[in-house]
């Protein structure tokens, strides 16, 4: 969850995560990639290996593909949030995690996010 009002920039700032997150271990197994290719981004998640190897990490972090983020992650204002919060209950899902990385953000930037959560969680109708 990255609250941002503009949904590309959030995206954008997740972007490195997503470049570790994707380029941990080999690329057969790591559940990331795995998923990745299931979602059909197979081939872009390839080119940002390649160019991770090669030591390129802005340009592995501007080929991870902007959709890849929009899906796996709740992005944007916290009415868009709690909307998808919503789809994803509805769809069965019952834990969601909220990152908060210190090294991305300050500390008010982290209260930022975890009271964005709360608050989207609040609005989708789902808090139990």
């Amino acid at each position: 969850m990255y609250k941002r009002q503009d949904p590309d920039t959030a995206v954008d700032a997740l972007r490195g995560q997503y470049v570790y997150l994707l380029g941990i271990g080999d690329l057969e197994r790591n559940f990331y990639c795995a998923l990745a290719r299931r979602m059909g981004f197979g081939d872009e998640i390839a080119v940002m290996r390649e160019r991770l190897a090669a030591g390129d990490r802005a340009g592995a972090a501007a080929a991870v593909p902007p959709d890849l983020i929009d899906r796996t992650a709740l992005v944007g204002p916290v009415p868009r949030i709690a909307e998808r919060m919503r789809a994803y209950a509805d769809a069965g899902v019952t834990t969601l995690g909220v990152m908060v990385s210190a090294a991305a953000t300050s500390l008010d930037g982290r209260l930022e996010i975890l009271a964005a959560a709360a608050e989207a969680l609040e609005l989708s109708g789902t808090a139990g």
